[in-house]
């Protein structure tokens, strides 16, 4: 059965996916639904961001430098991220979330399997 977690680590929001290959197009649904879903506006005269896949282990990060979330908008990160990977055939078994409280900072990870 194939594996996959997303680690998603606040504030600034960095999302990584790890594990099981997943499809280009559900990478560009995760893209375009996950900067829209932050607390902070999007800047249209900058580059949206994007996915970047890094090799040993193989994996997707997408950092948003310039972004904040509140626990609503985490909530909507979650939200789109779970929505994208469901179209896949992906399925939330899983999560996890630790506080960092040395920098204020948090992690949640979403772990999903497909049969």
């Amino acid at each position: 059965m194939p594996n996959l977690c997303v680690s998603c680590t606040f504030n600034p929001p960095t999302i990584t996916v790890l594990g099981s290959t997943i499809r280009e197009d559900t990478v560009r649904a995760m893209e375009a639904q996950i900067p829209l879903a932050t607390s902070t506006a999007v800047n249209p005269s900058k580059d949206p961001a994007k996915f970047v896949f890094f090799s040993n282990p193989d994996h997707w990060r997408m950092e948003l430098q310039q972004h904040f979330c509140d626990e609503l908008h985490k909530s909507a990160i979650f939200m789109a991220i779970i929505q994208a990977l469901e179209e896949e055939g992906w399925r939330l078994r899983a999560s996890n979330s630790v506080a960092h409280t040395e920098n204020d900072r948090d992690t949640t990870k979403l772990f999903f399997a497909r049969a």
